[in-house]
């Protein structure tokens, strides 16, 4: 009987995360008379947690530990919190009605799947840190490269504040009533979610950067 490693299980649910992840994007764009949208939010949930699983039986390698453990959570970062603010652009024009977001029907199901998301992410986030336990996880290096991405971070997300006002102060009437409040809030939303997916980013990258010198 064919036998997989733990190692390529938790590559295999991860996979499969993916595969979830893309349903949901997708899903409610295929004309096909199915709640591919819903599927692929369960599916990616359910390969998180059995990732989570995985991720206990696989025993630490030389090649994990020069990895630092900050450069893993910038990575899984870089990963959910880009699947958020696509998640939340592809949702937003559920925004658009002149609506109080309590009022609006449409905007729990939107509002559930991306709180899912943050919640997958933190759950992950805590099963690494629980791995390593005991080891050193952050040092003088780790203080200078969140430093650095804290600076891309800020400037990512006042870059997205004054985008914002611009388009506003620039709009004409018939155009601005167009823009109801909860899309306006979701766009500064989006400028905030902008800069912290650039910080993680930039951090993998300085890790990453740093690994190879």
């Amino acid at each position: 009987m064919l036998r997989f490693s733990p190692r390529s299980r938790f590559a295999t649910w991860l996979a499969l995360a993916g595969v979830g992840l893309a349903l949901f994007f997708t899903g409610e764009y295929r004309d096909l008379g199915l709640p591919l949208g819903w599927l692929g939010m369960c599916l990616f949930v359910a390969a998180v947690w059995f990732s989570v699983a995985q991720l206990h039986a696989i025993a630490q390698s030389d090649e994990e530990a020069q990895v630092a453990p900050g450069e893993w959570q910038a990575w899984v970062g870089v990963a959910f919190s880009g699947a958020v603010i696509a998640a939340i652009m592809l949702k937003a024009h559920l925004f658009l009605p002149q609506l109080p977001i309590h009022r609006n029907p449409g905007i729990g199901a939107a509002g559930k799947s991306i709180g899912t998301l943050f919640v997958a992410w933190l759950v992950l986030a805590q099963v690494l840190k629980q791995r390593w336990a005991g080891r050193v996880q952050a040092d003088e290096r780790d203080a200078r490269i969140e430093s650095v991405a804290g600076q891309w971070a800020r400037y990512a997300a006042t870059g997205g504040v004054i985008a914002i006002a611009v388009l506003l102060g620039f709009s004409d009437t018939d155009r601005l009533r167009d823009f109801s409040y909860p899309f306006i809030a979701q766009m500064l939303m989006l400028a905030l979610l902008a800069g912290l997916w650039v910080e993680q980013l930039v951090t993998a990258v300085l890790y990453w950067r740093d690994r190879r010198a």
